[in-house]
């Protein structure tokens, strides 16, 4: 395909698993695959180096959205096309892309990874029941709420493209996991083309994820954007991740 792509893995203590999420990604479908570290306190920028891998470590910890972030444009300043973001716990599949490389030749602006297409991530994958039921449901009332036609909303696999980097100003939104969701509110308000495709996660001791205090507090975030991506769409208030770039 005549698109470069650039995997980009967000890692953060993950010296027990870096490796083997490396090695699992097939490099045929990557031009380039890159390590962003958020200064882990362990060894994983060593065991990434070790792999061959080019790895940026953050001098500071800047955060989920904020290594992201940091990601993203790391990776459009090297000629991407697309950006596929990796998670160094190896929860979600790294080469989901692989069966959906029509999604890119379509040139889709957003491309959102769901758990949830024809599938139930409890029953098939292991997600905890808690968060498999506040997952769907939320993501449900936020589909129908804003006619975002996405299966799910709280995910970590995401696959941003030139043109979302060019026009969302995503740099305005937060730096821990809100990002994730806020970025889909943004490709919706900006009349970005969105799209999902099916992945596959698993569970296990060494796996990221929000507490569930942390979550209580995401899911709040997500409510509080929730309505101010209305009141922007009515141009009552236009909060600043709302507000094109300058």
């Amino acid at each position: 395909m005549n698109k470069k792509i650039i995997a980009a893995i967000l890692s953060y203590n993950h010296s027990k698993t870096i490796e083997d999420t490396y090695n699992r990604i097939d490099k045929k479908f990557f031009d380039e695959i890159i390590i962003f570290d958020d200064n882990s306190k362990d060894n994983t920028v060593d065991i990434g180096l070790k792999t061959g891998c080019t790895v940026v470590k953050n001098p500071t910890n800047l955060g989920h959205g904020g290594n992201l972030k940091k990601a993203i444009n790391h990776c459009f300043s090297l000629g991407a096309d697309y950006v596929v973001e990796i998670h160094g716990d190896g929860q979600y599949e790294p080469n989901a892309i692989a069966s959906h490389l029509n999604k890119l030749e379509e040139n889709y602006d957003l491309i959102v990874g769901s758990r949830f297409v024809n599938k139930n991530p409890f029953k098939s994958d292991g997600m905890p029941f808690i968060r498999y039921l506040t997952n769907l449901i939320f993501s449900k009332i936020t589909s129908s709420l804003l006619n975002i036609k996405l299966t799910e909303f709280h995910t970590g696999y995401k696959i941003f493209s030139k043109k979302f980097h060019n026009i969302i100003p995503y740099e305005k939104c937060s730096d821990n996991y809100l990002f994730s969701f806020q970025v889909i509110l943004q490709a919706k308000f900006f009349n970005l083309s969105i799209d999902e495709i099916s992945i596959a996660s698993k569970y296990h001791k060494d796996s990221t994820s929000c507490g569930y205090l942390n979550g209580l507090v995401y899911l709040i975030g997500n409510i509080k954007f929730i309505i101010l991506f209305m009141l922007a769409k009515i141009s009552f208030i236009k909060h600043e991740i709302f507000k094109s770039k300058t």
